[in-house]
């Protein structure tokens, strides 16, 4: 299933009229069947389901605007035979 705040067209904070509003508009534009129209109306009306949409959809959502993470600290290189073994043992 395809994430029902997108299904509806609602925000993640909707309440339970603006989710009937979006159901009602979801409905007009047709761009989904009506199935799926229900079962979003229907995910997002039970505060159990609505908490698993939550947590899911955010995880599966397109990320195009995103800029890659770039890396801004450099490892420091050890040289293991410099490291004094009498200095560090704490036997």
């Amino acid at each position: 299933m395809k994430n029902p705040y997108i299904i509806l067209d609602v925000p993640q904070d909707a309440n339970n009229a603006q989710i009937l509003k979006g159901m009602t508009v979801a409905m007009r534009k047709r761009e989904y069947p009506n199935t799926e129209i229900a079962q979003a109306r229907a995910q997002l009306s039970k505060p159990v389901t609505r908490l698993a949409a939550d947590f899911t959809f955010p995880i599966f959502e397109p990320f195009d605007d995103m800029k890659p993470l770039v890396a801004t600290l450099q490892p420091e290189i050890i040289d293991i035979n410099s490291i004094d073994s009498e200095t560090h043992n704490s036997l």
